[in-house]
């Protein structure tokens, strides 16, 4: 068994922030006081400033015997900051948690019915539909849940969840070196006990740009029983007509004179930030849909989900050839979709495993294959033909056994997953 954990991101209305100037003051110290214990804390385990450390090597450097180390940085840098002794005391307590999520965590209780108040920092009455934070040295505020956040909430709770922690968050915007502070949150943290699944199939995910579509198929005894594909086309027509109006603006935008006409700049620049904004909510929908669909089809069939990704590296320099342009925007939900699918992987105790099942290489004889229209590839050497997006899954029903075994070791993490909602 393995704890595995959730959190719901709930955002604090920008009308609220403005009417309370201190809350974003304290989240915003708060934010600062934990990036800085983070830094100071590495670089004495590490000797690097800024040192950057993947979530199973940071797990393997916060040890029980460094406790006292991280104790004694917390007490020197919090107050620094004017955060007084409830924080110090819950960053000391939570000394891992602050490292790994750079945000001092607060204690919470959840009413789901009548239940007594009890005094926490955060208190989400489900019934009234409201979020409280309170007793952090500034006046209370309240925060009003959306539907959707309720439903997500019960969700986790009928699947045993436990509501445990509660961070106080705030995004980072702008350069390094001048950063500027907006978009306050509530991140509601829900912890549950799993156990890793013995899978009887495989769920092979190939990866490709969204406009060449997610193909998934269901792999049982070596072989292919079912295949899908996302998003539906109109989704990406409907991407496609954004990005075009997009550019046009840009273009625009770059030919206004805002010494002249600043009216016109500013209303540009409004069009394109509602645009963009838009897109990326098409994007994020397109991602969250995939990833529900590929669960509900892995745990169904009590199957491993396996990724087939590209090294890094390749995926870095696709990136950077696609520019700020379509392909690019197109290649970052498929980096959204790998992240997320890990994550929702361990919440429901299904083995994730990624690996390099090639689309160009012939799955009968391995030579390189060479491109047709229409996305086809074909074997030089044997003569194999196939659709580009088919070969993986193919490479998976030939290696279905050793993919099988791997996906059957232990493979959860020793440290906390948080997913957004």
């Amino acid at each position: 068994m393995s704890q595995v954990y959730r959190a719901l991101k709930i955002r604090i209305p920008w009308c609220l922030v403005e009417e309370r100037p201190d809350v974003l003051d304290l989240t915003v110290r708060m934010h600062l006081a934990a990036e800085e214990y983070a830094r100071r804390l590495l670089k004495e385990l590490t000797g690097q400033e800024e040192p950057k450390l993947t979530a199973e090597e940071l797990d393997r450097l916060l040890t029980p015997e460094r406790r006292e180390l991280a104790r004694r940085i917390i007490e020197e840098t919090f107050p620094k900051y004017g955060l007084k002794k409830y924080f110090i005391d819950k960053a000391k307590f939570f000394w891992r948690d602050v490292a790994f999520y750079r945000a001092v965590p607060l204690d919470i209780q959840l009413r789901i019915e009548n239940e007594r108040d009890v005094s926490r920092a955060v208190f989400v009455d489900l019934k009234k539909g409201v979020l409280r934070v309170r007793k952090l040295g500034i006046p209370s505020f309240a925060v009003e849940l959306k539907k959707s956040n309720v439903t997500w909430i019960r969700e986790r709770l009928e699947e045993g969840a436990k509501l445990k922690l509660a961070f106080l968050g705030v995004e980072k915007r702008g350069g390094e070196k001048e950063p500027t502070f907006g978009g306050l949150y509530v991140a509601l943290v829900f912890a549950r006990e799993v156990a890793q699944i013995a899978p009887r199939a495989l769920v092979v995910v190939d990866v490709n740009r969204l406009d060449h579509y997610i193909k998934v198929g269901l792999v049982t005894d070596g072989r292919a029983v079912e295949l899908r594909k996302f998003p539906k086309r109109e989704r990406i027509r409907k991407l496609e007509r954004i990005h075009v109006h997009i550019s046009r603006l840009s273009r625009a935008l770059a030919r206004v004179n805002e010494d002249i006409d600043p009216r016109r700049a500013l209303d540009i620049q409004r069009q394109l930030w509602k645009l963009e904004t838009k897109r990326y909510g098409i994007i994020r929908e397109i991602v969250v849909d995939a990833a529900r669909e590929i669960i509900k089809l892995a745990r169904e069939h009590k199957a491993a989900i396996v990724v087939d990704t590209m090294e890094d590296e390749s995926y870095r320099e696709l990136k950077e050839r696609s520019g700020n342009g379509m392909r690019k925007h197109l290649l970052d939900g498929l980096g959204q979709l790998r992240r997320r699918l890990k994550e929702l992987s361990q919440w429901y105790g299904l083995p994730y495993l990624e690996e390099r099942l090639y689309s160009t290489a012939c799955p009968r004889c391995g030579a390189k294959m060479t491109k047709e229209e229409g996305r086809f590839v074909r074997c030089p050497t044997c003569g194999f033909r196939a659709h580009r997006d088919n070969v993986p899954v193919i490479w998976a029903e030939k290696r279905y056994w050793e993919i099988l075994q791997k996906a059957k070791q232990p493979a959860f993490p020793a440290t906390a997953t948080f997913l957004t909602s």
